[in-house]
């Protein structure tokens, strides 16, 4: 049973994956691209039948691993089967398995054989172009590789792979069954981890097709995949598969790693819970699970169905899931993330790390609303930081010291603008910080209002409004009708981008300079308004509180 402490801590952090996820679109319908003309490719998989629109090369729906399916469900991903004569790839692949954002009944979509990627590549002439790996976010539960780059490809002459891979209960269920039948491994979960060290071996391997060079092969993601980009640095799995990292509003990169005896013992309550405990044969009942069965039985994983505003916020609410995030398994992951970085020991290539100003008014202020939390008063505001912090100690010096008389705009803004300080600003300039000494950093805050509007809250900066402008499309819709001052800030930030991918410094001929992040110098940082320049001390006053306590009560995605 647990406590109230964990009780409200888990019911106000599963609410805000909820309203982040449902926020982000994760999920959702989008036309296959306009079929203007035909383009082949020749892989070691045999040849692909793509596209070609307005100077962008589309070969969609490319499998990168053997379906993870039947036996190959909770394994690492095998190799990627070949086919006979010419593979249609003109259509998006379909999602990974994952619930539906919302209160409503319970529905899961998607399909086990989802481990493709898209390639988007410039119509021209050329090889040796500069390769960027999108990693979709999601909080790792939800998401897909949907969204369309072609307006980035075309201006930076770039190539852009975007990829799947497992989510949830399918990515990161630990059970001590799975560890044992696999003696080369010693570890279960972390999947979703070995699917993207698969989707950036077949990078390696078959680029070169499609003009890109697998010598200069940059990571970039967002949110979930922005904590996917750090993983990657840290693991030795991924040793040798990219030459740069851009880490985007990663929530989870600087919280704490789970241990592998952790995650199994949550591995063990889902497998009671799945009716398969008592089984001769563990990991074969596990394996034999329909997909919707996964999510009924273990819980919908990303939010609660109560109602929002209700006596029953906090009420308890078990856990009755496996793991579904990174864990220390020696195999992916040979010890905890933030020790990693301390120490220098994760992949030494030029690491740019991004933030917007208002990350949390998309999330938390949007949550608050949904609450009927429209105006509220201090013992509420601690309540609120409580959920956030799982701390009631830190909950009230936060109250102390960021109050709310002492805030511009409404309560549920200012708390939204706290949480932003304590889950993105502030980790992200700590991971900075470490790892400024032993790689060249960069560090930046976005403070250019995005496309996307909220009937409740001046939306400003938010979480993923630097990743809307930079390709200039949601994961699920048409491409934006960018406003003047936002089309300045994507050709800005698009020529900062390219530059990286080409050289691993984003400084070029036409923009304005962008200081290395470094200790020396204050910790320099490009605010990126609409005339980005260098700055000192990102948040110095919220992060040197924030640095104080201690970052494992605060909970990331």
């Amino acid at each position: 049973m647990q406590n109230a402490s964990e009780t409200i801590r888990f019911s106000l952090r599963t609410q805000i994956l909820g309203i982040l996820l449902a926020a982000m679109g994760a999920i959702g319908s989008m036309p296959s691209p306009s079929q203007a003309g035909e383009v082949r490719a020749e892989i070691g998989q045999g040849t692909l039948l793509g596209s070609t629109e307005e100077g962008v090369r589309r070969f969609l729906g490319v499998p990168f691993a053997a379906p993870p399916i039947g036996p190959l469900r909770f394994r690492a991903p095998g190799e990627p089967r070949a086919w006979k004569g010419v593979r249609a790839a003109r259509s998006f692949p379909p999602v990974c398995p994952q619930a539906k954002v919302g209160a409503g009944p319970l529905e899961v979509v998607g399909d086990e054989d989802c481990l493709h990627l898209n390639v988007y590549a410039p119509d021209v002439a050329g090889a040796n172009l500069p390769v960027l790996v999108w990693i979709h976010g999601g909080g790792r539960r939800v998401g897909d590789a949907r969204r369309d780059v072609s307006a980035f490809v075309r201006e930076t002459q770039s190539i852009v792979v975007s990829i799947q891979y497992r989510l949830s209960y399918l990515a990161f269920l630990a059970h001590p069954a799975l560890t044992a039948e696999d003696p080369a491994r010693l570890a279960s979960g972390n999947y979703g981890f070995e699917d993207a060290v698969a989707a950036l071996r077949w990078v390696r391997s078959e680029i070169a097709a499609f003009g890109g060079d697998p010598r200069r092969v940059t990571i970039a993601g967002l949110s979930g995949g922005g904590t996917m980009v750090c993983g990657l640095l840290v693991s030795p799995r991924a040793a040798g598969l990219f030459h740069g990292a851009i880490v985007q509003s990663g929530g989870g990169c600087w919280f704490p790693t789970e241990a592998i005896e952790l995650a199994e013992a949550r591995g063990r309550k889902a497998a009671e819970a799945l009716g398969c405990s008592e089984q001769p044969d563990v990991a074969a009942c596990l394996r034999a699970q329909p997909v919707a069965a996964l999510f009924e039985k273990l819980g919908r994983d990303v939010d609660n169905p109560f109602v929002p505003g209700s006596a029953e916020y906090f009420a308890a609410l078990p856990i009755r899931g496996g793991s579904t995030g990174h864990l220390v398994d020696g195999h992916v992951f040979a010890r905890s993330w933030p020790q990693a970085f301390h120490a220098g020991a994760f992949h030494q290539v030029p690491v740019m790390i991004g933030v917007t100003e208002h990350e949390g008014r998309r999330i938390y202020a949007e949550l608050l609303y949904a609450m009927g939390w429209q105006s509220f008063g201090e013992e509420d505001y601690v309540r609120a930081l409580y959920g956030l912090t799982g701390s009631l100690e830190i909950a009230e010096a936060a109250a102390r010291r960021f109050p709310l008389d002492a805030a511009d705009g409404s309560p549920a803004e200012s708390f939204a603008d706290v949480a932003t300080h304590a889950h993105y600003t502030c980790p992200h300039a700590e991971l900075a910080r470490e790892i400024a000494p032993f790689v060249p950093t960069w560090l930046y805050e976005f403070r250019v209002a995005g496309p996307r509007k909220s009937e409740h809250v001046e939306l400003g900066a938010y979480h993923g409004a630097d990743t809307d402008i930079l390709f200039g499309a949601s994961s699920t819709g048409p491409p934006y009708q960018l406003g003047s001052a936002q089309q300045h800030a994507a050709e800005t930030l698009r020529g900062y981008v390219a530059n990286f991918l080409k050289s691993g410094d984003p400084n070029g001929s036409g923009l304005p300079r962008w200081p290395q992040h470094s200790e020396k110098t204050r910790a320099q940082h490009l605010e990126f308004d609409d005339e980005p320049g260098p700055a000192r001390g990102l948040r110095e006053t919220a992060c040197q509180f924030w640095r104080e306590r201690s970052w494992d009560a605060l909970p990331g995605f």
